[in-house]
């Protein structure tokens, strides 16, 4: 049966992925699908995927059932997917890949790889053709170009903005004036920096005639890929919390099991603060209804046990949660993984994926507390705005010694060393979509009411409210649940 299949696609030229053959033979109707594909005209695609072998058997004779059935196997009362319909796959992330001490050894390392990173990604822009290494900035006179680390930055009495950099081999004092084209910026400890410049008549310091960030390239949105699934993203749940919105959450599971769109989401990335925890602020113990963090994690298991048998659970950490602090943050550990069910997927924080072709990054955000704090325009009532910021300097949480604990691996994690198609974040408890030069942004809003905490920093959350993108198309869009 295999071979005569494969005969007749390749008769009419078509090609196969693997994971497409694997799929069409384990359809019941195998060979009448197949002949649907065949005999589909200028519709039929070049090249045969596993997608395409589902999108051809749901559109069949057997109803909208039969490609799915083919690829379940029914366990007790609940079923299980095969991997050949779920398609995450881990890019990056911290977890099995620890290998830090913390002694200053590390910290060098870390700040090595950023900046031998990020300088590469530099060197790649016309404007910044022929960096030289800091040491040679002072032997020259004019036209130079350099990068550097920054590790300081002030603002001189006369207004202009003094910025010391470091690279391997020294330091240097940068002068940006105050008339111009960067007048105003805020540039943050420890970025990574390019500048463009000449040095002054007495040697001392480089007269800056332009920074230069690495930024990402403009690009179109998500092409359309053929993918027919949805994925949603679900942030802070906090779990354990007495302000946990219970009703709005049974209205977004009602949705999922009854509507017509829920059908075609396959996959919920959950970034973060999957629980509330326990001493992570002031009082918080005030605020608990479950007051031991096992406890919590057992309900979590048995809350998410209510979503669809065919949807994937893809679960990474916050500050909230049961791993270290610092960041990045490796998957939640092997005795609370044991609560959840197969369909749940551990990852760490932050992490890159890909989702039927789409690469996704996904960070919980707890940098945001020092993005807001140090770029002037920026607040958590728009948290799209940093995480632009994010992007214009490829990293996630460049300041150390902030609000944001960094662990000192040897290798820096928190680089956005990929352009990614669909950048997700949390943490505000506001939901929130945007696109930056082709990457589609999202803040997943939360499902907790407003804490004593968040009241006394005037912090207003946006709640019940879940952002969903369709794979094939990129279309994005909010399902409300507030009502």
């Amino acid at each position: 049966m295999e071979k005569t299949i494969l005969g007749a696609f390749s008769e009419k030229g078509i090609l196969l992925d693997p994971r497409a053959v694997d799929a069409l033979t384990k359809l019941p109707n195998a060979a009448e699908c197949a002949d649907r594909i065949i005999n589909d005209g200028d519709n039929r695609p070049l090249v045969l995927t596993e997608e395409d072998v589902l999108r051809y058997a749901l559109d069949g004779d057997g109803g909208a059932g039969t490609a799915r059935e083919a690829v379940v196997q029914p366990e007790g009362a609940r079923k299980q997917i095969t991997p050949v319909e779920w398609r995450v796959i881990v890019l990056k992330d911290i977890t099995g890949n620890s290998t830090c001490v913390g002694n200053v050894i590390d910290f060098a390392k870390l700040f090595n790889d950023r900046y031998s990173t990020i300088k590469k990604m530099l060197s790649k822009r016309r404007d910044l053709a022929g960096l030289i290494p800091i040491t040679k900035v002072k032997k020259l006179k004019r036209d130079l170009r350099f990068a550097g680390i920054v590790n300081d930055s002030r603002t001189t009495k006369n207004g202009h903005t003094m910025i010391e950099l470091e690279d391997e081999t020294d330091k240097i004092q940068v002068l940006v004036m105050k008339d111009s084209r960067r007048d105003g910026e805020t540039y943050l400890k420890d970025e990574v920096l390019g500048v463009i410049g000449a040095l002054s008549k007495d040697g001392e310091i480089v007269m800056a005639k332009d920074i230069v960030r690495p930024g990402i390239p403009l690009r179109r949105v998500m092409t359309p890929n053929g993918s027919d699934s949805i994925v949603a993203f679900v942030s802070d749940i906090h779990i354990g919390s007495n302000t946990f919105l219970e009703k709005e959450w049974k209205r977004f599971m009602a949705w999922l099991k009854g509507s017509a769109v829920a059908e075609d989401v396959k996959y919920i990335v959950m970034p973060g603060d999957l629980v509330d925890g326990i001493g992570i602020y002031p009082g918080q113990e005030d605020e608990l209804e479950i007051d031991d963090l096992f406890d919590q994690y057992s309900l979590l298991a048995e809350t998410v046990k209510e979503f669809p048998d065919w949807v994937q659970l893809v679960m990474m950490p916050g500050n909230h949660d049961a791993v270290r602090l610092a960041e990045p943050q490796p998957a939640l550990s092997g005795d609370i993984k044991d609560l959840f069910d197969s369909n749940v997927r551990f990852v760490g924080n932050p992490c890159y994926m890909e989702i039927e072709g789409r690469t996704i990054l996904a960070y919980h955000g707890k940098s945001m507390d020092d993005f807001n704090s140090s770029v002037r325009h920026l607040n958590y009532t728009n948290p799209q705005e940093a995480m632009k910021e994010m992007l214009k300097r490829r990293h996630l949480a460049p300041i150390y010694g902030g609000k944001t604990p960094l662990a000192p691996e040897q290798k820096d994690y928190m680089v956005i060393d990929r352009v990614p198609d669909i950048f997700v974040t949390g943490h505000v408890h506001v939901c929130r979509i945007d696109e930056y030069r082709g990457v589609r942004l999202i803040n997943a809003s939360a499902w907790q009411s407003q804490t004593a905490f968040q009241r006394m920093h005037n912090q207003m959350p946006d709640p019940a409210r879940v952002p969903l993108v369709h794979l094939g198309t990129g279309e994005c869009w909010v399902e409300d649940f507030t009502s």
